[in-house]
């Protein structure tokens, strides 16, 4: 029973049975999610009671896990900090090193000596000395800080020394109060965190304080600490029951989703032995595409992989293309069917290649031609096919490929390099395939083709590929290119198909050639967006009239008007209204589109109370420009009649139960001389702005005129008389009133686009320019993206090694490639390293070297003031320099700052007014005159200079960073990495195929003359090593091709003695074995005719006698002829069984080397029959040898059983046997070769009738010949 079971089990029937089970558990879900669905609605009381317990243990697991590392973090401290108090430590030095270590990274740790004052501290500072006492929560508690733009997660504890105390305060970012739109953002949220994990719309209020949610719809838990007290509140809304049905049905939906697609899987597997029996190629090829593409549909339509990943990569945000009704709307949809599209192209290449080396051909020419002119044109359909998607790959995503600021991009532009190079790959392997199909179907024998012919045949497809292309209205592509990616594309099949066509590292050089093809294109797409967004810049800057700038005031103060926090903030005396007022502004739109903005808190009597401003400084006076303030009141305060310059206020009143509790006012600025956020930090900067989304608004020039009067002016160019002068007379579209034009500015040229607008009789001329790229840029965004491609072609590389670990055998070749890439790569990895090293220490030094310059303009200045006056304070004097010298800096006495040009940001919580801890430890502890420290403002990084400076003989502590200094380098360090490890990159992957070619021309030779060495030890006489080789390997070659005709020579001649010597020595033997016998022959005989003459009486008696004795003798004759006979048969055979599948696999071997392709197909994998080995490897080599040296470029051998016999069909492709020969190929002697000996088929025949089988000609012509033999299968009794 178990039997019958397993046989189930065996061969393609597993997968058929598989996808019965499949099909049964699809049933059965079907009727289990009825039953859960009947249970929920039955008992959803109890459920509901369950999913609320199950989210609040999850919820607060989560907690006690942040509660649980700050806890380990304060024992740390705790531990470490008792060796650094001993008594033998004169100073706080070594607690300072310690809780800066880097362990302690996203940590805020502060140290409090015995009387509350702050000794030491790390990174920003949670809590001051004089938020210390009065404790805010018990010690050795964990609570929530709340902070102006943070909540902490924090603990306070002591550490006693002797009799003092010390108090630890360690704290962790819990919850951002803000959020701003930016790559530096880090976006802290336990909040976003839970929601994400859980999907449920939750809310946590980080107070001890919060009550439970009166609402019923509302479930409330309390966040305890570790010492089960509470420190906030968690609540979320309850599930609903028909949420719960439909997370049910689905779950359902996607698990069967997931069935159905494997069941297709399996039905594929299940046909896949069928599918390789037929023997059509175009037909095979047809039935992959329509199961590859009906599987893609199914997979698409059931919701596969987009309903299952949840993340960025499907988010169709990144891209999405309405291509095939949006079967590509998401990087992984994409990735999903570019895999589908590798898979075919693979295919292609793989069939088109056997059929190039089958023996099948048309019969026709001119059909050959016409289809060869058709696959041309396919080849340019698939070059434009390849364009038009990375086209989409530019304009349909958001990800800008070229301004990552990281060598290695996030995982979504990973994901879509990766998929890139993918369809560039599918592509150039299937132009291969269809090369291989135009030189097959121009009736050209691959191996007699010589390169002038394929010269030919290449120009041919050239040219009509140009043809196409000019035909085209829209190409997607310019001659050059496509006269570049042609040249690549022949240079790729010459080398896979004439130079190493057997290799599996081919698929290495299709990768490297699809990623030089795509990159260009990607580059080439990149600059036509740039081009367009010349077109949107213009527009938007026309685009920025009142109507859009009163829409953000008003969206921003209606969004301040719904917020409860801000009728509370008025009644705190502590509230902190710059906090207030940046956050606002974060959250706003103006912020969003990187315009000079800001928001500003009044009091009740019109005070200003709190302000945050970026790139303005506008009149505290709006109250004389808005009459009623019950609305939201907007208004232009500087009117001009300058378009580009644009200047506009709002105003709120908030009130409480109709008292007035203040004002808030919003603030926006448009001007062309502001844009690119030339006046914002980086760290507040925008990364969603239009203006900046594809190209880098600080390379553009921008001009605009009214009328005939240049206004305004972007950049650092002035236009010239005559340039103005072609700017105004061109003439722009009637219909778009635009035009694009070229303009020279400093021996460079810029492409222009020019848009005009008239209005009430008068016309506005907005041009925005940008300089053509030059070929270093390029060259440096081919490096940008190959760094990646390059990673995905190693690890393609490593997995071919590990594919073929298996089969590794440490030959003359693999020790060979192994050392040319350890020579070669070891060397360029280190020079990448180290010339990066040295990139980077030098951007460091030239970094230092600028902020110090400025540090000695400041310091000098100072200096000189309070020299000259000497009643002036340092303040004073800080504050004259920054304004006077454009120089943002900080001033410090002691650790505590007392002066900072940019005090804002101090203000609302961004900066510490504490010394950097790293810049006190070096300066104060390790006595440095000037230290450049790396500091963080969330992902933002930036280097601060510190020095120690002298003023009235008074130290303070200068400090000046690049946060709010910009500094203009040539190459940042990125820029600079990308250029290195992308020629090295570049550098690796050209060794890895140099070496690769090297090791196999090296090595392919000795390789060639081992298996010939090989086929010689077996017996093979008769082969030849054919070469083109020079210099020693040529002698090598053919003196080995000379040793074995002297060797076959020999052997004949050899033969032909022992042969003689046999006979000889046979027929001394024989002629002593006759001469025994006919002596009493004759004496018989003698003495019988005497009788007889003598007519004796006994002659009767006599002459039985006699006769009786010549018979003897005649049977003794006929003994001597069988063993002579039996002798004439040697050399004997010795009969075994043997595996005459496991025979043919090895004579293929011999041959696996030679021009022609040798293919054995068979469903069996043994086949034992009773013969001799040698004599059965010898006929299959000399049936073998004799096709080769019949021209044949293609040789077949089917196995298969049939009636208790193996038949083996031989056949080939040669120039057949004429019609007069078939008849004598068996005979002995017989030959049509001038070298042949005519004894090969004779002794193969002779052989096959020894063991009982058969050999015979099936057929030939001048397509082929075809040898069936028939063995009869071993006899197991």
């Amino acid at each position: 029973m178990l039997n019958k079971i397993t046989e189930k089990f065996k061969g393609d029937r597993k997968y058929f049975s598989i996808v019965f089970f499949i099909l049964i558990i699809l049933a059965v879900s079907g009727i289990i999610t009825e039953s859960f669905l009947n249970n929920a609605k039955d008992n959803w009381s109890n459920i509901l009671t369950g999913e609320i317990s199950k989210l609040q243990i999850s919820v607060e697991s989560d907690f006690n896990k942040k509660q649980n590392d700050l806890e380990q973090k304060l024992d740390i401290v705790r531990k470490d900090l008792r060796k650094s108090l001993a008594p033998e430590n004169e100073s706080y030095k070594e607690i300072v090193k310690l809780i800066n270590d880097d362990i302690f990274d996203g940590y805020s740790i502060e140290i409090f000596a015995p009387n509350g004052k702050l000794i030491a501290w790390n990174q920003v500072i949670a809590i001051d000395q004089n938020e210390l006492f009065p404790l805010s929560f018990p010690l050795g508690e964990t609570y929530f800080l709340s902070k102006d733009l943070l909540y902490y997660l924090a603990i306070i504890d002591t550490t006693h020394l002797q009799s003092d105390i010390f108090y630890i305060s360690i704290s962790t970012p819990i919850e951002e109060k803000y959020k701003i739109n930016n790559q530096y953002s880090k976006n802290i949220s336990f909040k976003s965190e839970l929601i994400s994990r859980y999907h449920t719309d939750l809310t946590i209020d980080y107070s001890p304080f919060a009550e439970h949610s009166k609402d019923g719809r509302i479930f409330s838990f309390e966040l305890l600490n570790t010492k089960s007290n509470k420190i906030g509140m968690v609540s979320f809304t309850k599930p609903l029951l028909s949420s719960y049905v439909s997370q049910i049905k689905d779950t359902a939906s996607k698990i069967q989703s997931l069935l159905v697609v494997l069941a297709l899987i399996f039905v594929g597997l299940g046909l896949n032995n069928d599918f390789k029996k037929l023997d059509s190629y175009l037909f095979k090829l047809f039935l992959l595409i329509v199961y590859l593409s009906a599987l893609r549909a199914i997979i698409f339509a059931v919701g596969f992989p987009s309903n299952f990943i949840n993340g960025p990569l499907s988010d169709p945000s990144y891209f999405s293309s309405a291509f095939a009704w949006g079967i590509v709307k998401s990087p992984i949809e994409f990735l999903t069917t570019v895999l589908f599209i590798t898979l075919l192209a693979i295919q292609i290449f793989r069939y088109t290649k056997k059929f190039l080396n089958s023996s099948k051909a048309l019969n026709h020419k001119f059909v050959g031609y016409a289809i060869s002119v058709v696959l041309s044109v396919l080849i340019f359909l698939i070059l434009r096919g390849l364009s038009a998607s990375i086209r989409s790959i530019i304009f349909d995503s958001t990800i800008r490929y070229f301004k990552e600021p990281n060598i290695l991009p996030d995982l979504p532009s990973v994901v879509m390099n990766f998929n890139m190079l993918l369809i560039s790959f599918s592509s150039v392997l299937a132009i291969v395939g269809l090369l291989n199909l135009i030189i097959k179907y121009v009736n050209l024998n691959i191996q007699k083709l010589s390169k002038i012919n394929l010269s030919l045949i290449l120009l041919s497809v050239a040219i009509i590929i140009f043809a196409s292309f000019y035909s085209s209205k829209d190409p997607l592509i310019n001659p050059v290119e496509l006269l570049i990616f042609v040249a690549l594309l022949f240079f790729l099949y010459y080398q896979i198909t004439f130079k190493n066509k057997n290799s599996v590292y081919n698929y290495l050089f299709v990768l490297l050639i699809g990623s030089v093809i795509s990159i260009s294109l990607l580059n080439y797409f990149n600059t036509k967006l740039e081009r367009e967004s010349l077109k949107t810049t213009a527009i938007e800057i026309n685009r920025a009239d009142s109507n859009l700038l009163s829409f953000m005031l008003d969206e921003t103060l209606r969004d301040v008007k719904s917020r409860n926090d801000i009728v509370k903030i008025f009644g705190d005396r502590y509230a902190n209204f710059d906090a207030m007022a940046f956050k606002i502004w974060a959250g706003s739109p103006m912020q969003r589109e990187s315009l000079n903005s800001g928001i500003r808190f009044y009091d009740r009597f019109k005070n200003v109370i709190g302000e945050y401003f970026v790139g303005l400084n506008p009149d505290k006076k709006i109250f004389n420009y808005l009459s009623n303030e019950d609305e939201i009141n907007i208004v232009e305060l500087e009117k001009k009649e300058d378009i580009a310059n644009k200047y506009y206020a709002a105003l709120i009143k908030i009130e409480e139960r109709g008292i007035t509790k203040g004002y808030v006012s919003a603030f926006v600025c448009f001007d062309i001389k502001s844009i690119g956020a030339v006046n914002y930090p980086d760290f507040v900067e925008s990364n969603l702005s239009i203006l900046n989304r594809v190209i880098d608004v600080k390379q553009l020039k921008i001009f605009q005129f009214n009328g005939t009067q240049l206004n305004q002016v972007y950049g650092d160019i002035y236009p010239s008389r005559d340039q103005i002068k072609k700017i105004l007379n061109t003439k722009v579209d009637s219909l778009y009133n635009d035009a694009w034009l070229k303009i020279r500015f400093d021996s460079e040229n810029y492409e222009t686009y020019l848009i005009r607008i008239f209005n009430n009789g008068s016309s506005i001329t907005t041009t925005v320019a940008i300089e053509e790229k030059a070929f270093s840029w390029n060259l440096f965004n081919f490096f940008k993206i190959f760094i990646v491609h390059s990673l995905f072609i190693i690890i393609a590389f490593i997995i071919i090694l590990i594919s073929r670990f298996r089969k590794y055998n440490p030959s003359f070749k693999s020790k060979l490639l192994f050392a040319f890439l350890v020579i070669s790569i070891i060397p360029v990895v280190v020079l990448a390293l180290y010339n990066t090293k040295i990139v980077g220490e030098r951007a460091k030094e030239g970094i230092k070297n600028e902020l110090s310059q400025r540090a000695n303009y400041i310091e000098k200045h100072l200096t000189s003031q309070l020299e000259k006056n000497k009643n002036r304070n340092i303040e004073t004097a800080s504050e004259n320099a920054a304004r006077e010298l454009g120089i943002s800096f900080a001033l410090y006495e002691s650790t505590d700052q007392i002066y900072n040009s940019k005090d804002i940001y101090n203000r609302i919580g961004l900066f510490d007014r504490k010394l950097n801890p790293k810049a006190y430890y070096h300066l104060t502890y390790l006595r440095y005159q000037e230290y450049v420290a790396s500091e963080m403002l969330n992902n933002y990084k930036f280097d601060s200079y510190y020095r120690v400076i002298s003023v009235k003989d008074k130290d303070y502590i200068l400090s000046v960073n690049d946060a709010f200094n910009k500094i203009k380098v040539l190459f940042s360090t990125t820029e600079i990495n990308v250029i290195i490890f992308g020629i090295y990159s570049f550098a690796v992957i050209i060794i890895i195929i140099i070496s690769t070619l090297f090791a196999n021309q090296i090595s392919q030779p000795i390789q060639r003359l081992t298996e010939a060495t090989d086929a010689v030890s077996k017996g093979d006489l008769n082969i030849k090593i054919n070469h083109k080789e020079k210099g020693e390997l040529k002698d090598l070659f053919d003196g080995f091709n000379q040793m074995t005709s002297e060797l076959k020579k020999n052997q004949i001649e050899l033969a032909e003695m022992e042969r003689e010597a046999a006979w000889k020595e046979m027929a001394k033997q024989v002629a002593h074995e006759i001469k025994n016998p006919l002596t009493p022959m004759k004496l018989a005989l003698q003495q019988l005719i005497i009788s007889y003459k003598d007519k004796s009486k006994d002659f009767d008696k006599l002459f039985e006698k006699v006769s009786h004795t010549v018979l003897n003798q005649i049977d003794n004759l006929n003994q001597i002829a069988s063993e002579f006979s039996r002798f004439a048969k040697m050399p004997s055979l010795k009969i075994e069984p043997v595996d005459m599948f496991s025979v043919l696999n090895d004579t293929v071997n011999m041959f696996m080397h030679e021009k022609a392709s040798i293919i054995i197909n068979t469903k069996l994998t043994n086949a034992i029959v009773d013969a001799d080995l040698s004599q059965l490897r010898r006929m299959f080599i000399n049936l073998i040898r004799n096709a080769m040296q019949a021209e044949a470029t293609s040789i077949r051998i089917d196995l298969k059983l049939d009636n208790n016999k193996y038949i083996v069909f031989l056949s080939d492709n040669g120039k057949g046997i004429n019609e007069n020969d078939k008849e004598k190929i068996f005979d002995e002697h017989f030959t049509t070769k001038k070298q042949g000996m005519g004894l090969g088929l004779s002794m193969a025949k002779r052989f096959m009738e020894s063991i009982n089988g058969k050999i015979f000609l099936k057929d030939s012509s001048s397509q082929g010949t075809v040898f069936e033999i028939e063995f009869p299968v071993k006899n197991n009794s």
